[in-house]
């Protein structure tokens, strides 16, 4: 029964992780809530981002391994129109793993880069029998709205609507995620932010550790290694997650201009979890969105689990 809660506490953090810190969080990290500088972060002002940075459009897809076993896929797709940037996140567990823990989690966002602003973003998460909606709305005076929706077992649905406003600014787990690879990253260069997740509110610690080389995909890349801290907000939360032993771990961002993220590598009690860059598709040139595509590829993905289960 232990194995089995630990193995069900990586997949739903890595799930989370791929959501903001892959374009998700993506995950076994949680989400912030505001914008700081470095250790003494300055109120209200965000952090600055390298000019020059513009993610390519297109999917990037994942694989997610525990024990160096395939446990679960995942797609990050973007595509920028004008001065926004749209993102859908796809993750599904598969195989054996899949048949004593279905999870699927699915995620969009809408959002400004210049400055960094996050507008909209929805996720929506599938744990065996029950689904939760969490939409999250930035209004123009400064608050936050969310809105979560749940349904068990089909049932009728709970809704719980949440309004914050915040002092300090304030991203999601998406634009936060946007942030990350956006940083100017050298060894020792440590940032402090917060994100809202639309229910809790957390401070993110980053500290680049050093500069390796890896292999990805056959090729040996230059990345930046990355050392995250996750602190919860509300002083009572952060003392019963005190008690519980933190995940150890380690986002690889590739260390050129693209800074795509290669591969996170997150310990935990019963073992490690493994979330390794498999492939880039660049968008088409057939006018097809790489939402569009992102999401037929998981929707092929979850059928194949299905007949596999089957």
């Amino acid at each position: 029964m232990k194995r089995t809660d630990d193995l069900q506490f990586m997949l739903s953090g890595t799930a989370i992780l791929i959501a903001w810190i892959l374009l998700i969080c993506l995950g076994a990290l949680a989400k912030p809530e505001s914008l700081y500088g470095s250790d003494t972060p300055a109120i209200g002002l965000p952090l600055p981002v390298e000019p020059g940075f513009k993610p390519r459009s297109g999917a990037y897809y994942y694989k997610i391994d525990f024990n160096s076993v395939n446990v679960g896929t995942a797609c990050i797709a973007i595509n920028r129109e004008n001065d926004l940037y749209k993102v859908h996140v796809q993750a599904q567990t598969i195989g054996m793993v899949d048949r004593v823990y279905s999870m699927r989690y699915q995620g969009d966002s809408l959002m400004e880069t210049d400055p960094l602003s996050p507008m909209k973003s929805k996720m929506q998460q599938e744990v065996k029998s029950t689904e939760k909606i969490t939409t999250i709305s930035f209004q123009e005076n400064g608050t936050i709205k969310a809105t979560e929706k749940k349904t068990k077992n089909g049932g009728q649905a709970k809704y719980d609507v949440r309004q914050v406003q915040p002092e300090r600014f304030t991203l999601d787990p998406f634009s936060a995620s946007y942030l990350v690879r956006a940083l100017d990253w050298k060894p020792g260069v440590e940032k402090v932010f917060a994100v809202y997740t639309g229910k809790n509110q957390y401070e993110l610690r980053l500290r680049c550790d050093s500069r390796v080389t890896v292999e990805i995909a056959g090729e040996k890349r230059d990345a930046w290694v990355i050392v995250p801290k996750v602190a919860n907000l509300d002083p009572i939360k952060r003392a019963q997650a005190s008690k519980k032993k933190p995940a150890s771990m380690k986002i690889y961002v590739s260390a050129d201009d693209l800074k795509d993220v290669l591969k996170i590598d997150a310990s935990h009690t019963m073992g490690t979890f493994r979330v390794l860059l498999d492939r880039f598709d660049p968008a088409d040139n057939q006018g097809k969105s790489v939402v569009a595509q992102a999401k037929g590829v998981a929707t092929q993905g979850e059928d194949a689990a299905s007949s596999e289960r089957n």
